[in-house]
């Protein structure tokens, strides 16, 4: 047996029979630290750094929204590759070793300036940033949007079945709370030691904290150790049409993706995560263009959070008793509501329904993002099923800074996006009811 495949034994370095309780549990814990470790990768652990890099590195706001989205382009089209590696390594060597390049990557960001002026030795300033930034931006966005969520989302449905959507609601309480307050805890960090300590900073903090304690508690699956799904005294099977979700079979990648459900999901979490990636890259600037009557809009997201965090719990435990799909008119009515208040921000009442709205954004992404996949299309190629999902969504979160910054830039305004987005949410919304009544006057005929 290899070095490695002894330090990721499923009873090294303890045995989870050990445990007295569900090892669920431990999972349970697991996953919010691995949610935890990937936000210096999403658009709320970068937006502190994005006016700061803007001014110190000397490039416009369209140049970094340009390397943003490439970088996230980049790391995206990964996505389906590392979904079939995952099935085959098993969620702890790809949660840790996910874990382990973000902690690097947060270290080559904490000398990009240092790299930067070695460079310009044999190339031009210019050049040089260009292939920098991106370079790290594209191991931040690998890892921590892409690689960690896709694992920890995993994580529970590979646990939990029948109380999957209650457990991801509940670890939504602290994942919202922790990323809601990321970017002020972050913006305190630049400002006392400077942008480059910071992401040094945080590179200790997951090396040295968090990968040793996700390593040594993670195992892949309840069937590794030799327990049930759930935590059952005896295996259970998911009863099959019992007129909700719950598959008939294990769908393959090709078979999900010839049915309406996957886009149809894939479009109202795409929305909703264009959505949220632009408004927190650009925050500053589009509340500053809104007139809103804040100082610092990155004082909103502890709020945002609270309201997700409380949302995120009530909802997931109705979904675990109706329908999935249920959810889909409540992204695309949520995203709606937000492109209109968000106009209106600089009045009381429009700030008053954007930050709830927002948190709900935040709340039914958390759901919609992994719920929806083990539901519809079973278990056995989740991997393939669930990274192929993430690179459509991932591809229009990348998008979204860009398609921001030329909007205002070609048309003086960031409403003129939001507008466009505002009628296509209210048209996904209308599809959606049309399907889910179509379904339901399907059932009742039968």
């Amino acid at each position: 047996m290899s070095i490695e495949s002894k330090i990721f034994a499923p009873h090294f370095p303890f045995s989870p029979k050990r445990v007295p309780f569900f090892y669920g549990w431990i999972m349970f814990f697991v996953t919010i630290c691995a949610r935890m470790v990937s936000i210096p990768g999403h658009s709320v652990g970068l937006c502190p750094f994005t006016e700061v890099l803007i001014r110190n590195l000397q490039i416009s706001r369209v140049h970094f929204s340009n390397l943003f989205f490439f970088a996230t382009l980049l790391s995206t089209l990964l996505l389906p590759f590392f979904g079939t590696i995952f099935d085959r390594i098993g969620i702890r060597r790809a949660v840790t070793y996910s874990a382990l390049m973000l902690g690097l990557g947060l270290f080559f960001m904490g000398h990009i300036v240092s790299i930067i002026a070695a460079l310009e030795h044999y190339i031009s300033h210019f050049t040089a940033v260009t292939c920098i930034l991106f370079s790290g931006l594209f191991l931040l966005k690998l890892c921590g949007q892409n690689l960690i969520p896709l694992a920890s989302r995993m994580m529970l449905l590979y646990w939990y079945d029948k109380k999957s959507c209650t457990m991801i609601g509940i670890a939504g309480v602290f994942v919202s709370f922790t990323f809601g307050c990321s970017p002020k805890i972050i913006h305190i960090l630049i400002e006392k030691l400077g942008y480059l300590t910071a992401w040094t900073m945080l590179g200790f903090t997951i090396l040295l904290g968090f990968l040793p304690i996700i390593w040594a508690l993670c195992r892949d699956n309840p069937q590794s150790i030799g327990i049930n799904l759930d935590g059952l005294k005896t295996e259970h099977s998911t009863p099959k049409g019992n007129g909700k979700e719950n598959p008939s079979k294990d769908y393959t990648l090709c078979q999900a993706l010839k049915t309406f459900d996957f886009w149809i999901f894939v479009l109202a979490v795409s929305t909703s995560t264009f959505t949220s990636t632009g408004l927190e890259i650009h925050i500053v600037d589009i509340f500053r263009e809104a007139h809103a009557p804040i100082a610092n809009p990155l004082n909103i997201f502890p709020f945002i959070a609270i309201i997700s965090a409380i949302l995120g719990v009530l909802f997931s435990i109705l979904q675990d008793r109706i329908s999935i799909r249920y959810c889909l008119v409540a992204i695309f009515l949520t995203n709606a509501a937000l492109m209109f208040f968000l106009e209106h921000v600089s009045r009381s009442w429009g700030l008053g329904f954007f930050i709830p709205l927002s948190g709900f954004n935040w709340a039914l992404y958390g759901i919609a993002s992994a719920v929806p996949w083990p539901k519809l299309f079973g278990r056995k190629y989740l991997g393939r099923i669930m990274s192929s999902a993430a690179l459509i969504i991932s591809f229009f979160a990348s998008i979204a800074p860009s398609a921001l910054s030329y909007a205002q830039k070609n048309f003086g305004s960031y409403f003129f996006l939001t507008r466009i987005l505002f009628f296509s949410s209210s048209a996904g919304l209308i599809i959606s009811i049309i399907y889910i009544t179509r379904l339901n006057t399907h059932r009742t005929g039968k």
